[in-house]
Order: C-alpha cells, then sequence, then structure tokens
C-alpha cells in the first residue's frame, strides 16, 4: 500500500502561490475544453474549479449549475482522507433536466500523516495512489441512488499532480489541486473510467 509520509513530504512537495486580490479572479468556474475531446475540459493546474471523466463511453463532468464540484472529509478514526467529485452527465452541462444526471464520485486514501486542514493538502502534491489496492475505496452515486462501492478494480490510478497553496494579500485562501486519474474494473462486465482530470480550488469551506 503506497501510503503518504510525514518525512517524504515535509521537506519540499509544496507548491506555494502568492499574488494580490488584484491581479486574480478567485471567484469563478473556467470551462476550457480539451482541444481532443471537446466533452472533457483541457487539463490544467490553475483552480478552475473543473473536472471530467469518460465513463463506459458517456462523460462525467463538473458544470454551470454545480456550486461545489469537490470537497474532502478527513477520518481522524480511521486517518483517512476522502475525495468527493460532484457533478452530473456532460451533456447536461448547463441544463439539468433530471437530478437523476447528478452523480458524484468519491476516493477514499488512508494515510500514515494527518491532513486534517485544507492547509495540509500540500502533502498530496505529487502522490499517485495504485487503485487497485483493496485499502483504497472508490465509490459512486447516482441520483437518489444508494452509494455503490466499485467493486473489483483490475487497474487504475489517482494521481496528484500538483498541490498549490494560494495566498492573497500574504494570507492563506485556498488550495489548488490538479491532477488526473482513471481505472479498470469488472461489474459484471467490463467497465472503465478513463481520460480522468480534475484542476480544484479548495478552500476551508470545503474541507470537513
Amino acid at each position: 500500500m503506497k501510503k503518504l509520509s510525514s518525512i517524504f513530504c515535509l521537506a519540499a512537495a509544496a507548491v506555494f502561490v502568492a499574488c494580490s486580490s488584484d491581479d486574480y479572479d478567485v471567484d469563478r468556474s473556467i470551462w476550457i475544453a480539451d482541444p481532443n475531446d471537446s466533452n472533457l475540459p483541457q487539463y490544467s493546474e490553475s483552480g478552475y474549479n473543473t473536472f471530467g471523466a469518460q465513463i463506459n463511453g458517456d462523460y462525467f463532468t463538473s458544470g454551470a449549475q454545480i456550486n461545489t464540484p469537490c470537497y474532502f472529509v478527513w477520518n481522524d478514526t480511521t486517518k483517512s482522507l476522502k475525495m468527493a467529485l460532484n457533478g452530473y452527465n456532460s451533456s447536461y452541462r448547463y441544463y439539468r433536466y433530471d437530478d437523476n444526471r447528478d452523480m458524484v464520485l468519491t476516493i477514499t486514501i488512508p494515510c500514515d500523516t494527518t491532513i486534517n486542514r485544507v492547509e495540509n493538502l500540500y502533502l498530496l502534491d505529487s502522490k499517485t495512489f495504485n487503485l487497485s489496492n483493496a485499502e483504497i475505496k472508490v465509490e459512486i452515486k447516482r441520483g437518489d441512488n444508494p452509494t455503490e462501492t466499485i467493486p473489483n478494480i483490475c487497474s487504475g490510478k489517482f494521481a496528484f499532480k500538483r498541490v498549490q497553496m494560494m495566498y492573497i494579500d500574504d494570507e492563506f485562501y485556498e488550495a489548488i489541486v490538479s491532477g488526473t486519474f482513471d481505472f479498470h474494473y469488472f461489474d459484471g462486465k467490463p467497465c472503465n473510467i478513463n481520460k480522468g482530470r480534475f484542476d480544484l480550488g479548495i478552500r476551508e469551506n470545503l474541507f470537513w
């Protein structure tokens, strides 16, 4: 199991960004389409508050009607961190006709070091997790249906490619968390989640 190590991360894992309130628009979600697949956002590391993935040929993305595309939850009892991506079918990115198209994908990662506040997310910088490890839980919730644990993950990775701490007027504002993911699993038939990417601004109110 590849777990987080406090010794590994404390020295040089984080990237810090400083700016003033006059030169950074902090309240926005910016969708820039991938030039190779316009149903997905282009991969970025700027805190655009977007994500997307292809699920068995369909698309799962953030969108204009989603106010909270991502949040994190720390569990001090199990020493684990849950990341939730909150979106829906990208064909309905701008208009939601049916709440059953809403979807939440979560990944729960056991940690050796404590990530109990948003400022500690820098410990995820450059970390890649093997999703076929049974200690990592991946779940999906569609509409009002019960949450399902994704079974029998054959292979896959969830990579936090870059985590940046953003400061405005010398005060911490948010963590910009960017990365990629893809995995393959068997649920009565072969299933795939691929082309996954995320670029998210996480503030204190999105970390519990």
